[in-house]
């Protein structure tokens, strides 16, 4: 017997622009029993009061507005909706991953770009399988928190993947760069490496580049900035960083 579809998800639009309301609100339109209008909000303030009042399943921020930010609207809401950012930069990038975005669209926003966000939304909202044990999110051989070995000209000497801002290859060396500022050489692959990694935390960005998530400050163009160096974005790998960082 087929499960019943859950009831169509309440969508407010926060927005300054009223053609970014116009726009929205079509696209919703358009998946009737997916998604449904719940509220337009032009500002803010405005949609801090009716999100307090009003229940709603997602949110369509826009990120520049005067007063409030839709970022400071996020960071206020006790307990936000799922949060969809609608902006014409990429520069929020880092705040949207850290504030743990659903989806970031880009203006102008294309209805073939919507209906894949509406997916992930509904995806998002489904009930899913119990999480798995603590392994399960590992690489096979990948090493845990508590840290992995690197084999240098001195010995071998253990970091902990947390305090790793990135790996930089060269040939068969690798570099990786620390928290503490002092880089270690190692002997290794930069390959055999992110294999070691824990998986979900590191990404490559570039054949010669590895960097640890939690440390990205700014992704903007072809750079991705991390422990204050601007890093290239190479074309091959950009599109699994945006969808990685929940981005496209």
């Amino acid at each position: 017997m087929a499960l019943p579809l859950a009831p169509p998800l309440r969508c407010v639009i926060v927005d300054d622009e009223p053609l970014a309301h116009t726009v929205l609100r079509a696209y919703l339109d358009q998946l009737p029993g997916l998604v449904r209008w719940a509220g337009s909000c032009y500002d803010g303030p405005e949609a801090l009061h009716h999100l307090l009042a009003t229940p709603a399943d997602v949110l369509f921020l826009d990120v520049d507005m005067p007063g409030l930010t839709g970022l400071e609207l996020l960071r206020a809401l006790p307990h936000a909706p799922a949060v969809v950012l609608t902006t014409a930069y990429e520069t929020h990038a880092l705040a949207a991953y850290e504030l743990g975005v659903v989806d970031y669209l880009l203006k102008p926003i294309l209805f073939e770009r919507f209906v894949k966000t509406v997916g992930r939304l509904r995806a998002a909202a489904a009930p899913g399988p119990p999480p798995g044990p603590p392994a399960e999110g590992l690489r096979a051989g990948a090493v845990g928190a508590e840290g992995l070995f690197l084999k240098t000209d001195s010995g071998s000497e253990r970091i902990r993947p947390a305090d790793l801002l990135f790996l930089e290859g060269h040939g068969n060396f690798v570099k990786a760069h620390l928290l503490t500022g002092r880089p270690l050489l190692t002997s290794e692959t930069l390959k055999h490496l992110e294999e070691r990694l824990p998986a979900g935390h590191f990404l490559r960005i570039h054949k010669s580049f590895v960097i640890n998530i939690a440390h990205i400050d700014r992704l903007s163009g072809n750079y991705v900035r991390v422990g204050g160096r601007e890093l290239p974005l190479d074309n091959t790998y950009r599109q699994d960083v945006l969808r990685r960082l929940k981005l496209s």
